[in-house]
């Protein structure tokens, strides 16, 4: 499981323009770009503890046209990090935008 840190240097990496959860109102940068969404948090227990928590995240990509390029690249470096992922894709025709979206669990410290 890859630490919060670790995900974004290799979001940094990448080149391409990323926020986290969301850019402000005016600022979100033409496609493509890419939002850092966090879910809820999940946990392992065990004799009465916390033995693992982590945090599931979505890395979604938005693009105008589904972006097989760009999301190799992101695929690539994910297996690089070492970061297990799952990837799914939906259209959202009212922004005319594609979402890839890559879900990874991060660790919580």
């Amino acid at each position: 499981m890859i630490e919060l840190k670790a995900l974004c240097g290799v979001l940094d990496s990448l080149g391409i323009p990323w926020a986290n959860q969301r850019f402000a109102d005016g600022e979100e940068p033409a496609p493509p770009f890419i939002c850092l969404v966090a879910g809820y948090n999940e946990a392992a227990y065990a004799d009465n503890g916390t033995y693992l928590s982590w945090m599931p995240y979505d890395i979604a990509l938005y693009t105008r046209h589904r972006d097989y390029a760009t999301e190799k690249r992101i695929r690539d470096a994910l297996e690089a990090a070492e970061c297990p992922f799952m990837l799914s894709i939906t259209n959202i025709d009212s922004e005319e935008l594609t979402e890839a979206a890559f879900t990874v669990n991060v660790a919580e410290s």
